[in-house]
């Protein structure tokens, strides 16, 4: 498994090494897992579908599959549509006179809390399917599988993942055995069938799937996970932590990879490949539909990493010039801006130096980061961890209006359990022990739906936080921001997180309204009887409020008035595929989107004192490497900086022979 910071060629390396292995005799199977898929373009061949596909045109034993993400989901989805049932619970409080509570809890379709797919089953499906279709008889012959994995949050969640769907699983499967023996009023209340056999035993047999997954993860002899990297502190920082995880997740890893390294032989090759490709890319950029409206705003490659504020200023100046930050900062009040796209094109650089900009124009500004793998408090060079606001001082003295802030996920998480814990059932079963339905209400109990939402799904963490900083920003305190900037996750990300919040409806929305409804059939019974008033239930208040404040993120990212997605990219044909997907996927989402900016741009002038400064910024890094107390102990491969872009058989076989030897 070999898995980084975005852009650091993760993909390349993974098809080189597949073609390395095929070429030495192993059948051979190379995998995405990425949300944002960029194995086919790498292979030069399509490879999505879900199937493996035989590569063409090359004597060698190797197959591609680009994993498809939804497929999860539709299995899912299939297993709950053959059992359905009637409306047995109706009729029967119906005809003791209860129409009113049958309404109520009909009303609740409680049968989708069992529909709706825990999220990031999608991922653990997909990768459980891999090991499935390994294991049977038709493909037993792969010798060698290589997944490409998505960028190091998203990674690092999918590893942790099979736990959490298991846990999902195993409440979900709970609940159906429960409803099995439960009386079929109960059952009606989830519209299901009396016998759910059928339906446990292919939840059974997902999760059996999912733990195969989990063990396979850890075990040394068959999986080794590589760590990929570049020779930037940047992405040798984020290593230190991802190396950290998987220490303590006990998943085996004795490699890692610095890719992209400069050599003086190769200096000024590059450079003249380099540009004759970024010519073809920026073509690609200009002329696509998705992307032909948009403000296209061009970077240079700087000689420096970018990194506190001086250096921060300076690019903020060459990134974001008068022209294009004058019609980007333009009206009054209060504006956000979220820059998102592929990993490793340098978003966190160009937020950082947008946020700076807007400083010095004399706004309020706060940059924040939602990244899983933070390196926003790399960036501006100051520790910005901690989940508050942190402001950030001005290396020459004078006041800087800037704060960066980068979000607490654990904190976000915490919240969540706090606002479901607590058993919204007690009234329910006062209420309807009451009314000598007692067998009822004990069986109601014992399925305890609560459970349901005690394990907060993956990336519930990342909306949560989201709605947190447009919560805060409407406290007296926070008002004084008016320019939020958002350094956001890569691509897959991304997307999954701006639909985020129609998930959350779906689930969080069915607990609010279970123990809402619940609460106010018990209080109208109680007013009935004692004309006593109900109290709110104090969760369904916490439910409430995190569901207000999820919906008022959602209508923020829609208002153009107030919010732009800013796309960064950078000049090579597999970044300018992915922009274009992501312009149409936030075209699809109604999405307010006007500016590309094209970053890493290759000035035709750049000679050897621009190579002079990268190679010696490089050593630095690599010299970080191995001092490291952790990544010191990995065995450290290199791979050269190539002159061109990596794509198709021929060119992962030469570029195999000088990274794997």
């Amino acid at each position: 498994m070999i898995s980084g910071k975005g852009g650091v060629g993760k993909t390349s390396l993974s098809a080189s090494l597949a073609v390395k292995l095929a070429a030495a005799g192993h059948t051979t199977l190379v995998v995405s897992t990425d949300p944002a898929h960029s194995l086919s373009d790498s292979l030069a061949q399509d490879v999505s579908g879900g199937k493996p596909v035989l590569l063409e045109g090359v004597d060698l034993p190797l197959w591609g599959l680009e994993v498809d993400v939804e497929e999860g989901k539709r299995e899912f989805a299939s297993f709950n549509a053959s059992n359905k049932t009637g409306d047995q619970a109706s009729d029967f409080l119906s005809g003791m006179g209860l129409g009113m509570v049958a309404d109520q809890l009909k009303d609740l379709k409680l049968g989708e809390l069992l529909e709706t797919p825990p999220p990031g089953l999608d991922e653990a499906v997909a990768i459980a399917k891999v090991v499935q279709f390994v294991n049977s008889q038709e493909y037993a012959r792969f010798s060698r599988i290589v997944f490409d994995t998505a960028p190091t949050g998203h990674t690092l969640r999918l590893l942790t993942l099979p736990d959490f769907v298991d846990a999902s699983l195993t409440k979900v499967i709970r609940l159906r055995k429960k409803l099995s023996g439960a009386a079929d009023a109960v059952r009606g209340l989830f519209g299901v069938a009396a016998n759910q056999d059928e339906v446990v035993a292919k939840l059974e047999k997902m999760q059996e799937r999912i733990r195969g997954v989990k063990s396979l993860f850890r075990d040394a002899s068959q999986t080794e996970f590589i760590i990929a990297t570049i020779p930037t502190q940047l992405g040798i920082n984020e290593s230190k932590r991802l190396l950290g995880t998987l220490r303590e997740e006990g998943i085996p890893c004795k490699r890692i990879i610095v890719n992209q390294v400069i050599t003086p032989s190769t200096g000024e090759a590059f450079l003249k490949l380099r540009l004759k490709d970024q010519a073809a890319a920026l073509k690609l950029l200009d002329d696509d539909p998705a992307l032909k409206d948009l403000t296209h705003v061009r970077a240079p490659l700087v000689d420096v990493e970018v990194r506190g504020l001086p250096a921060l200023q300076y690019f903020g100046n060459v990134v974001w010039k008068d022209d294009v930050f004058d019609k980007i900062n333009a009206g009054a009040g209060r504006k956000y801006f979220m820059l998102g796209g592929k990993g490793g094109v340098g978003k966190t650089s160009c937020s950082s130096a947008l946020a700076v900009r807007c400083a010095l124009a004399g706004h309020t500004t706060l940059v924040v980061s939602t990244d899983p793998a933070h390196s926003l408090s790399d960036s501006l060079d100051v520790d910005v961890s901690g989940g508050l606001p942190v402001k950030v001082e001005s290396p020459f003295g004078g006041e800087l209006p800037l704060h960066g802030m980068q979000i607490d996920l654990e904190q976000a998480r915490e919240e969540l359990r706090a606002a479901v814990a607590g058993g919204g059932t007690a009234g329910l079963n006062d209420f309807l022990g009451g009314l000598g339905l007692g067998m009822l209400a004990d069986q109601l109990k014992d399925l305890d739906l609560g459970e349901l939402m005690d394990t907060p799904p993956p990336g519930v963490d990342e909306a949560i936080a989201i709605s947190k900083v447009v919560q805060f920003l409407d406290s007296a305190e926070y008002s004084h921001f008016d320019r939020i900037i958002f350094d956001t996750a890569p691509t897959g990300h991304t997307l999954r997180l701006l639909t985020l919040p129609d998930f959350m409806d779906k689930g969080l929305g069915k607990m609010v309204m279970l123990r809402a409804k619940l609460g106010a059939a018990a209080g109208a019974v109680k007013n009935f009887f004692t004309g006593g008033k109900a109290e709110q239930d104090p969760a369904v208040k916490a439910m409430e409020a995190l569901r207000g404040r999820m919906d008022a993120a959602r209508a923020l990212f829609h208002d153009a008035e107030q919010t732009q997605f800013v796309i960064v990219t950078i000049p090579t044909l597999m970044a300018a595929a992915e922009s274009a997907r992501l312009a149409r996927s936030l075209r699809q989402e109604g999405i307010p989107l006007e500016t590309l900016i094209v970053n890493q741009v290759v000035r035709e002038e750049a000679g050897e004192k621009f190579l002079a400064a990268r190679i010696a910024d490089q050593q630095r890094a690599l010299q970080i490497v191995r001092d490291d107390p952790g990544l010191g102990q990995l065995q450290l491969i290199t791979g050269p900086l190539f002159d061109l872009e990596v794509r198709g058989v021929p060119a992962l076989q030469y570029f195999g022979s000088r990274v794997w030897k």
